[in-house]
């Protein structure tokens, strides 16, 4: 079985995939592709690696004409696996991607991007989820893949800063 390592979440490494989202500064907007699918925002509780120290993912999904937004609820560490197209059109496996994400920052997956169902690098946590659907087989599609082991290493301690006395930006307070 090939197996990579999960590196820590930078936005220049996740930009090919989606946006981090973790700064106040700038708004990420999502995107739907189906004018009769719905916004969807949903508390989903991932499960853990599947072995200590190492998850193997077998499955990947995408979403054709929407993104994929995933929120930290509890402030716990989670991993994402994400891939670039083959010439077929399923996952490219030799790009596979692993990041291990603070809990204190979120992820929004663009249109069409492979990826692996969430997975909490602790023993649990909560996420909610934003993506649009319209209850048909086009809201996701899904791809199994050669068995892949990820390796875990520690997990990332939150990225922002932790004082809630740090203002917002101006344009951030204001109701629009």
């Amino acid at each position: 079985m090939r197996e990579i390592a999960a590196q820590p979440l930078t936005p220049g490494a996740f930009t090919p995939f989606g946006d981090v989202v973790a700064e106040v500064s700038r708004p990420i907007l999502p995107f739907n592709g189906r004018p009769g699918a719905r916004a969807v925002l949903e508390v989903v509780a991932p499960p853990g690696p599947s072995e200590p120290g190492r998850h193997v993912v077998s499955l990947m999904e995408r979403h054709l004409h929407s993104t994929q937004a995933f929120l930290p609820l509890d402030g716990e560490a989670y991993l994402v696996v994400v891939a670039p197209d083959a010439p077929d059109g399923g996952p490219d496996l030799d790009g596979l991607t692993a990041f291990a994400v603070p809990g204190d920052t979120g992820v929004q997956y663009r249109t069409a991007v492979w990826h692996v169902p969430m997975t909490m690098l602790g023993a649990s946590g909560r996420l909610a989820m934003h993506v649009h659907k319209d209850g048909s087989d086009a809201d996701c599609e899904f791809r199994d893949v050669p068995p892949v082991g990820i390796r875990l290493g520690a997990v990332p301690a939150p990225s922002l800063p932790s004082s809630p006395s740090d203002p917002l930006p101006e344009e951030t307070t204001r109701c629009a």
